[in-house]
């Protein structure tokens, strides 16, 4: 049995849904819905951070921490375009959605229309945009400086006015999470479930594929497979993991094309020749369905991570790929 406010919202990214509430976690998800309202409340719980938009224009942000309402004054007349976009990362963590009350002789307008563009996002801090908003490596706390909606995932799926998810785990890593932290749960088991932060409680359904496909999966992970405090990930079994996640992400979505994405990672830059390998052995399979790219980002915001500004050029420099991986530059 499904929410009610199915009938009226349509959902980005991953959501667990019940006749109570809409549930998630991972970064970025989404709520569009069309409303004729002077007010309007959002029945949240969840430790999280969200930014509103209202006819195409950011109208706040705001934090929730237990269980919340949220009420929001509309201006003008007629029927109003809203996104509600979690902009924090679940980690550990859930987010519940139970209501939206539109008020007194408010109204729900036509439910907003899937995306024939879509594009999946796998992995880690980076994609989460981590810090992003931070003045410096040590300007704040987490929560506080973490905006997935400047994140280069976030823009580049937004400028291409795709449907997205962001499948994307701050320290996790394809075998080895940073600094061996969960050693039992590095993305590649992550991965299966609809509530990342929930799955390792056990609160989490396993996610049904049949209700996304991507035609482009940019997988930029590793990181925290070759960094921090060793010891680090064994290459030949990152490589493993990393073929038996494309050969499993080609059989869920027949025809999708692949964008391979590594960058510097220290203290023995060992992420980048690990992808590379994975790129080239792919292509000497035959597979003409990937392509691989280096990138470098300006690690100045929090903890060493990039700042929005970078996050913003990395969207900007993967931007001409996806486009052309997807077939979205001719139509």
């Amino acid at each position: 049995m499904n929410h009610p406010l199915l009938e009226n919202v349509l959902l980005t990214g991953r959501w667990q849904v019940s006749p109570q509430a809409l549930t998630a976690s991972a970064p970025g998800v989404m709520v569009q819905f069309a409303a004729t309202t002077k007010e309007l409340s959002f029945d949240l719980e969840g430790e999280a951070r969200y930014r509103l938009d209202i006819d195409g224009k950011t109208a706040e942000y705001f934090v929730i921490d237990a269980r919340e309402t949220h009420k929001v004054k509309v201006q003008g007349e007629g029927v109003h375009q809203f996104r509600l976009i979690k902009v924090s990362e679940s980690n550990p963590g859930k987010i519940n959605l139970y209501g939206i009350d539109l008020g007194k002789g408010g109204k729900f307008g036509p439910k907003p229309k899937a995306s024939n563009r879509r594009i999946e996002f796998i992995g880690d801090s980076y994609s989460v945009g981590y810090g992003n908003e931070a003045n410096g490596p040590e300007d704040g706390t987490v929560f506080e400086k973490t905006n997935t909606s400047k994140s280069y995932a976030f823009l580049l799926a937004d400028g291409y006015k795709a449907d997205f998810q962001i499948n994307a785990v701050s320290g996790r890593g394809l075998v080895r999470n940073y600094d061996g932290i969960m050693p039992d749960w590095p993305l590649s088991r992550l991965y299966d479930y609809t509530v990342f932060g929930a799955a390792e409680q056990g609160e989490s359904e396993l996610w049904n594929f049949e209700t996304f496909h991507p035609q482009v999966i940019v997988i930029f992970v590793g990181i925290n497979d070759f960094q921090g405090n060793p010891p680090y990930a064994d290459p030949a079994a990152f490589k493993a993991t990393y073929d038996a996640l494309l050969a499993k992400l080609r059989k869920l979505h027949p025809g999708v094309k692949f964008l391979l994405v590594s960058t510097k990672t220290w203290p023995n830059d060992a992420m980048t020749p690990a992808v590379q390998q994975v790129f080239e052995d792919q292509q000497a399979k035959g597979f003409k369905d990937l392509e691989y790219k280096l990138v470098q980002t300006e690690n100045t915001a929090l903890h060493g991570h990039p700042s929005a500004h970078s996050q913003e050029e990395l969207a900007q420099t993967l931007r001409f790929t996806v486009g052309r991986l997807g077939g979205f530059l001719s139509r």
